[in-house]
């Protein structure tokens, strides 16, 4: 598989590793401080543990932040050589939003601040959410995966066969989004759902031989003369 779509990401890459260490190791000096959270410590006859462990969580946040940035202009750059800008910022968006809930939970959690009832709230209303819209989520997360993945690319010839998609599509990809893969097929263009192309099977080996051998009759078939012969 070409790889080559990664090189652009690897300084950012970099960066947010960099920036990772330094949030986790934020982390490890706010938890250890003062072996509790930062609200359950009297700040009297603690002042250096208590000031160590401020400036642990201090760093965690801006390293986390640092660090989600980074990953975010990773992904916009890596998927930008494959899908477009625009995917690209999309999935860079969602990068964004993810790492800052990370280290935002971190570094409520690191404080002190009771997180309970924040979660089960949100897990309650993830479930409720992820049942309601099953395929939806299902079609954007197979996008992304083929995004990262690359089985094919805008542009290709593909063959694709999936029992989801109703059988076989040949044709040239024209447009790879997060819920669709369009293909220009000789039947015209079609929208194939990003679960059903995820499951499919790729690549000229997926036609049966009877397949083939019925295409290549068609094309050899001479074309029938209409009308009836002169008197």
């Amino acid at each position: 598989m070409d790889i080559d779509w990664w090189h652009p990401a690897r300084p950012h890459l970099r960066r947010a590793a960099l920036y990772a260490l330094l949030a986790f190791a934020g982390l490890i000096v706010a938890a250890q401080a003062t072996k509790q959270p930062l609200l359950d410590t009297p700040f009297k006859g603690n002042e250096v543990k208590y000031l160590i462990g401020a400036a642990g969580a201090a760093v965690l946040l801006v390293a986390g932040v640092l660090a989600a940035r980074a990953a975010a202009r990773a992904m916009r750059a890596a998927a930008g050589e494959g899908v477009g800008d625009a995917r690209g910022s999309a999935l860079a968006l969602l990068v964004t939003i993810l790492g800052y809930a990370i280290v935002v939970l971190s570094v409520l959690g690191v404080i002190g601040l009771n997180l309970s009832g924040l979660l089960l709230g949100g897990a309650l209303t993830g479930v409720i959410i992820g049942i309601a819209a099953q395929q939806t989520l299902g079609n954007f997360f197979a996008g992304i995966v083929l995004i990262v993945v690359r089985p094919f690319a805008v542009g290709e010839q593909v063959v694709l066969r999936s029992a989801p998609l109703g059988g076989l599509y040949e044709g040239e990809v024209t447009d790879m989004g997060l819920f669709y893969v369009d293909v220009l097929t000789e039947r015209g263009p079609a929208k194939l759902p990003n679960a059903g192309v995820l499951a499919a099977a790729i690549g000229p080996g997926v036609k049966d031989p009877d397949e083939e051998e019925a295409g290549e009759e068609e094309d050899q078939a001479p074309p029938s003369e209409g009308g009836a012969p002169g008197a």
